[in-house]
């Protein structure tokens, strides 16, 4: 009893001792204004010391990201599927060990998830496993390792970007004061040319007939005239022909086995739905588009099956082009829905892919850069759809990485041709260039149409108003002896 009297009389008398320091410090607090002063100073110098600590922090940690993604970038990793997934559960089970000491080990954990994902087939699907499955601080770091890596990669796009043989570079150009942007991407030639010389040649990321020749007389791949032979897939519920056995298996091995090849040959199979929607609706954007988006799927199947990555993906190439706005109408929701429902059962998570957001600019992209790829015979043409052409006769489109940055002029220097009458574009002088010389095409059919003819055309589809040489020499906007 008396041991138990003295520990709660020890407790009160810390207690009173405690309470009354806690009233003498608040009335100091309250009287003494030297010690108002130092309290204020104190806590002034404590959150100093805790900001630049947190700076501190902040500046290792971006140290640290900086050198990770390099460490990361200039390292190999292995491309056989069995390889890949050793070293993806080592990565992973290293990373978990190291989060499990805490905070001291959270830079290597997020390095060492950071390599799982660069041999990981589905890097979105195991972002969101990340987030639901390692603590958020670690995530955190990853997640800004791969936006350190991408910023890196568009940074560096156009110094890779296009290949040095193709003669051109891309280059950002200021312009006269129009409806349009003030700074431009522009082409340029990194060499001099005279007229009649091929600065470079082009394959079409996409293409694709006007839906009333598709089954005619033309090749439904490369759109070459057929002469003699026509080779079909009996599975390709499209109907489409083709002028060799080469240009069949590549157009069903990118894209025709996907969108158009089903176990449901009825009329109301969203197979049919499609083939009806594009030769209905005499259109070929929406074909262009489901063969983009299954060029995608191509790509990346291509990738996990070989553990071959190229540098920029298509996606890469075509979300710096410019494109026109387009405003959701009945028709596009309608042409939104059937490529939701096609891709939904033929590729998990594509459906949510193709939002209406996405699918309205990958139109206005193939409206403002698609080129009408035309041939030598008289054809009635569809002028329902814009696109690039100084020719008459246009059999369809195509939808080129380079030839999009090709600027309006109504007096050129360079001319679009299909010299093999398919759908490989080439990009020839008409005058003569300098290295350093931008590159210019016609969009519209010029002839001995005035300033105000061709303005308003271009206006109307393109939604600029020209400022070529040609424009503002007719109208005095400029000073021709200047």
């Amino acid at each position: 009893m008396e041991i138990k009297k003295s520990v709660v009389l020890g407790i009160c008398a810390v207690a009173i001792v405690g309470i009354g320091y806690a009233v003498y410090w608040d009335y100091l607090r309250q009287t003494d204004p030297e010690f108002r002063k130092k309290l204020k100073k104190n806590k002034r110098k404590a959150a100093k010391a805790r900001r630049a600590a947190a700076e501190e922090t902040k500046v290792k940690t971006a140290d640290f990201l900086r050198k990770a993604v390099e460490q990361v970038g200039s390292e190999s990793f292995p491309t056989d599927v069995a390889a890949k997934e050793k070293y993806f559960m080592e990565q992973v089970a290293k990373g978990e060990s190291l989060f499990a000491v805490g905070e001291s080990g959270y830079h290597d954990a997020a390095l060492c998830f950071y390599k799982a994902l660069k041999v990981y087939p589905n890097p979105v699907e195991l972002i969101m496993i990340y987030q639901k499955t390692i603590p958020e601080a670690v995530f955190t770091l990853v997640y800004e390792m791969m936006s350190i890596e991408v910023k890196k990669k568009q940074a560096e796009y156009f110094e890779n970007f296009p290949p040095k043989e193709m003669n051109v570079k891309v280059q950002e150009v200021n312009q006269i004061s129009t409806s349009d942007d003030l700074v431009r991407r522009a082409l340029i030639s990194t060499k001099d040319f005279e007229p009649g010389d091929v600065i470079f040649v082009e394959h079409p990321i996409a293409s694709a007939l006007d839906p009333s020749l598709e089954g005619n007389e033309f090749c439904s791949y490369c759109l070459k005239e057929l002469n003699g032979a026509k080779f079909v897939d009996e599975s390709d519920l499209f109907g489409a022909i083709y002028c060799s056995e080469s240009c069949k298996d590549k157009a069903m091995t990118e894209y025709e086995t996907l969108l158009f090849t089903t176990r449901d040959d009825s009329s109301s199979s969203k197979e049919a739905r499609l083939k009806d929607s594009v030769k209905s609706g005499k259109v070929k954007y929406p074909l262009m588009i489901a063969r983009f988006l299954a060029k995608m799927v191509h790509e990346e199947t291509q990738k996990v099956a070989t553990g071959i990555e190229e540098e920029y993906s298509t996606w890469d190439h075509i979300e710096r082009l410019r494109f026109l706005s387009v405003n959701p109408s009945d028709k596009e929701s309608k042409e939104i829905k059937l490529m939701r429902d096609l891709f939904e059962t033929k590729v998990p998570g594509m459906e949510e892919f193709i939002s209406e957001e996405r699918y309205l600019m990958l139109k206005g992209k193939l409206l403002y850069n698609a080129y009408g790829i035309h041939t030598d015979h008289n054809i009635k043409e569809n002028l329902e759809e814009t696109v690039r052409s100084s020719q008459p006769n246009v059999i369809g489109a195509g939808f080129y990485r380079v030839a999009s940055y090709l600027a309006h002029s109504c007096s050129p220097n360079t001319e679009v041709r299909f010299p093999d009458n398919n759908n490989v574009l080439s990009i020839v002088a008409i005058k003569p260039i300098k290295a350093g010389e931008e590159l210019r095409i016609s969009y519209i059919r010029v002839g001995d149409r005035n300033c105000s003819n061709r303005r308003n055309e271009l206006e109307t589809k393109w939604r600029f108003n020209c400022t070529c040489t040609k424009c503002l020499e007719e109208t005095g906007e400029v000073d021709t002896t200047a």
